[in-house]
């Protein structure tokens, strides 16, 4: 895992496709505030805003650009898209910030996210305007999403998987792009167009190859779904597009090595990694 990746922060677009026409009445409606509402935390989640930080709390709305949630370890969040568009979960360690919100001319609703890190999972009605969508943006180049539940998982170095429930998922970079349907996942390395689907797994397990201490380090070498994000105390670790990784890290006097998988849309499994 000595590979880094030098990435260019691009968007990754979740982009809901409607099912209804708008009336043309829509055209002439007034432009009405957007925001985004915390329904629900749990543990450490701090609200920014320009140069200040709060503990954020239930009923807080965000509704200006840069406008951002980070949750720490243990720390969970639930946003509210308004007008009842849906929901987004956020996953602890997490880093979400708003991109957009606005009404447009022709009253479509457009909802931008950027994830930095972390994982989330959106679930999103069917919107009734041809031009209204929910956007994610991620360093990875992902586009274009028109599903109604899916997850999305970003590494520290810009990887990013995308899970698809029900619905389909558009994602795009480097000029192409790869839908994503109910069922399947796929991954987009920041500087490389989207992998081609494969069925969804979301598997959170963790095949150990190597697990070898030398004085006061230990060795470990494994396997995982690439599209998840894989901590080893605590800490986000790389792994290569196979899914295999190789760290090495201090080792505990209790000789117990903790790690945690995230698959994207939200399955967790921890493990106490007993070196001999």
């Amino acid at each position: 895992m000595k590979n880094k990746w030098i990435y260019q922060l691009t968007f990754v677009s979740i982009a809901l496709l409607s099912t209804i026409n708008a009336s043309s009445a829509d055209t002439f409606r007034v432009k009405v505030n957007r925001w985004l509402e915390l329904r629900r935390s749990r543990g450490q989640v701090i609200y920014v805003s320009g140069q200040k930080s709060q503990p954020a709390k239930k009923g807080l709305r965000l509704k200006s650009v840069g406008d951002t949630i980070i949750t720490k370890k243990g720390g969970s969040a639930v946003l509210a898209i308004d007008v009842g568009t849906g929901f987004v979960n956020i996953a602890e360690n997490t880093i979400v910030s708003v991109n957009k919100l606005s009404k447009e001319p022709d009253g479509g609703r457009i909802t931008q996210l950027l994830v930095k890190s972390g994982q989330v999972r959106l679930q999103l009605r069917r919107l009734t305007h041809d031009t209204s969508r929910v956007e994610i943006s991620t360093p990875a180049g992902v586009a274009g999403v028109r599903g109604t539940e899916f997850g999305v998982s970003v590494q520290d170095n810009g990887k990013t998987g995308v899970g698809t429930k029900t619905g389909s998922v558009a994602t795009s970079a480097q000029g192409k792009t790869v839908l994503v349907n109910a069922g399947f996942q796929n991954l987009t390395i920041p500087g490389k167009p989207p992998t081609p689907p494969v069925p969804l797994r979301d598997n959170p397990s963790l095949n150990v190859i190597q697990l070898v201490a030398s004085g006061n380090q230990v060795r470990i070498v494994g396997t995982v779904d690439p599209v998840n994000l894989v901590k080893v105390f605590q800490k986000p670790i790389d792994i290569e597009p196979s899914g295999k990784f190789d760290i090495t890290v201090p080792l505990p006097p209790n000789r117990q090595v903790e790690a945690q998988v995230i698959t994207p849309l939200g399955t967790q499994q921890p493990y106490q990694l007993a070196v001999p």
